[in-house]
């Protein structure tokens, strides 16, 4: 990428705030190291995640697979080389790749936390390899119950329980209810770091419209 065009796509970086239309895409070229392009790639995922949770009453009846397929949906519209089950290590829910970079998501509907391990498991231990560029993952968690606080909470004291080596939990800053954890990877001894991602989806509404719509359909 020649540097006259590296400057016009930072101007136009500048400008993303005031321009929705270009949807992010410069900051997106612009991510040329792996660190870079994981920030920007969370960034997009919180925007999508965002989407989902503008109309969850559409979605109560959605699978892990259906809800995946509107993320990754998403993040191919915005330019990303984004898959939903491609083998690596197994049928993974999400890949995302840029050149060399690659970052897996795993995804559950959350039902209990010994369900949520498990897709921790998978990603950790079955589809990741934790070497250079691929070595940040996600765990993306449908929530169709009430208190997502609550159940963040209690799924970062279930995961501690683990004793998983050299293990630390990090807060994010860009989201409050989203947590990093971080271990060493047991294929590549290296720190693996995990980005765990409430999707608010509980819906009761207790208006007198609401209640009446609820009653309609049951």
């Amino acid at each position: 990428m020649s540097k006259d065009i590296k400057d016009n796509l930072r101007r136009l970086q500048e400008l993303e705030s005031f321009i929705p239309e270009l949807a992010g895409f410069p900051s997106r070229i612009l991510a040329v190291n792996y660190e870079k392009f994981i920030q920007v790639l969370y960034e997009d995922i919180d925007k999508i995640i965002g989407l989902l949770q503008e109309n969850p009453e559409l979605l109560q009846h959605d699978t892990e697979d259906r809800l995946t397929l509107s993320i990754v949906s998403n993040l191919r519209c915005l330019g990303y080389n984004a898959s939903h089950e491609p083998k690596i290590g197994g049928h993974v829910d999400i890949a995302v790749k840029k050149s060399n970079f690659m970052w897996i998501g795993e995804a559950k509907i959350h039902h209990d936390y010994e369900y949520l391990w498990q897709g921790f498991q998978q990603l950790v231990t079955r589809y990741s390899t934790g070497d250079n560029n691929q070595n940040d993952g996600g765990l993306l968690i449908y929530i169709k119950t009430q208190n997502t606080k609550q159940v963040i909470q209690k799924w970062q004291e279930h995961l501690t329980s683990k004793n998983l080596p050299n293990y630390s939990i990090q807060p994010c800053e860009v989201r409050n209810l989203c947590f990093f954890s971080i271990h060493t990877h047991q294929r590549s001894g290296c720190d693996f770091k995990v980005r765990h991602m409430p999707v608010i989806l509980y819906f009761n509404p207790q208006d007198k419209s609401g209640l009446k719509s609820r009653k309609q359909k049951s």
